[in-house]
């Protein structure tokens, strides 16, 4: 066979794989293109599910901050002066409201009232003060303990909200990203419980700049990492969703005590009107009325002793269970106070 007819059949071979590899290089290419795109979508539907739940977690801890501080500086503030008038006080212990700690009321949990609403006169927020989101959403995850210590220390504080921002949980809570790096959802991620998140949204890079084979594999990749953020994504709006429902729980409990005190001091300011200021002569209804507006002003002590979040910005586990039992307690049923408080 001459020389020429040989090197053209080769020539022709080479352009018949060629051609084959052509194709087969843009179909993967294609294909990297639709799994790149189904990556993007999945890792944006976990980004706009968990901003949603991010978005109704902070509302409702700020709403449930709002409350506490209007109570502060409402319901409280009078109580705290209505029951201070009266001289001679002898209030027997209730065993449910020890159990909740919430006992001892004239020698601990009046202190700690005054105490709590003074760091919040000191902090700026007393009466007819506003309350900005930052340190709303502060006031509403966090206990008294935790939140107003600060005023003890020698630490001036005007804004409960610097709180919240040297927490990245509550800083991201409340911003929806964290100052330190600038983290999106990964960052919350990695703040809320303890879960790491994979690859932000660019690790999805082009593809056609590569040969087709390996630009389909970056893309199977990608897709897997895509489905990794999704499935955290999951678990971390059910941590949010979870925040949510347990803040919205002890925002009710909360409100329905406050509305129990305001009557309960409504009456109080009665029996001191008809009967002057010495227990001791009171009759055993208006020792009643007394003892009365004590409990839910000890319950209320013991909600705003209750914490949301922990320091770490973890969901404090006893939580739930403990707003049950003060709301059993202040509608009168029998709690069950076999765990202790938080």
């Amino acid at each position: 066979m001459p020389i020429p007819l040989i090197i053209g059949a080769v020539a022709a071979a080479a352009g018949i794989y060629g051609a084959a590899k052509g194709v087969s290089g843009a179909i993967d290419h294609s294909n990297a293109k639709d799994l790149n795109n189904d990556a993007r979508s999945m890792v944006d539907a976990a980004n706009h599910k968990v901003e949603a739940q991010r978005k109704a977690a902070n509302a409702t801890l700020e709403d449930y901050g709002q409350r506490k501080l209007r109570a502060f500086n409402g319901v409280i503030a009078e109580f705290i002066e209505t029951f201070e008038r009266l001289k001679n006080i002898e209030l027997s212990q209730s065993p449910e409201l020890d159990k909740l700690n919430a006992g001892d009321f004239s020698n601990k949990t009046l202190a700690g009232l005054r105490q709590d609403y003074q760091a919040l006169k000191d902090a700026g927020l007393g009466l007819g003060a506003g309350m900005g989101g930052g340190a709303a959403l502060a006031f509403g995850a966090y206990n008294g303990t935790m939140l107003l210590a600060t005023a003890s220390t020698g630490t001036a504080i005007s804004s409960l909200g610097g709180v919240a921002a040297t927490n990245a949980t509550l800083a991201w809570l409340g911003g929806g990203s964290l100052a330190a790096g600038g983290y999106g959802m990964a960052g919350g991620m990695m703040v809320l419980g303890g879960i790491v998140a994979g690859p932000a949204l660019a690790i999805f890079g082009h593809v056609l700049g590569n040969k087709g084979e390996e630009a389909l594999n970056n893309a199977r990749s990608n897709l897997e990492q895509a489905r990794t953020i999704s499935d955290q994504a999951n678990l971390m709006a059910g941590k949010l969703q979870t925040i949510e429902s347990v803040t919205s729980l002890a925002n009710t409990t909360f409100s329905k005590i406050s509305s129990q005190l305001r009557r309960a001091v409504s009456e109080l300011k009665k029996v001191i009107e008809n009967n002057g200021v010495d227990y001791r002569t009171f009759s055993d209804e208006s020792k009643e009325v007394v003892f009365r507006s004590v409990k839910f002003a000890q319950l209320l002590k013991a909600m705003i002793d209750t914490a949301i979040l922990d320091q770490d910005g973890n969901l404090v586990l006893a939580t739930e269970k403990r707003i049950k039992d003060v709301a059993a307690v202040a509608s009168g049923q029998k709690a069950s106070l076999d765990t202790p408080s938080a």
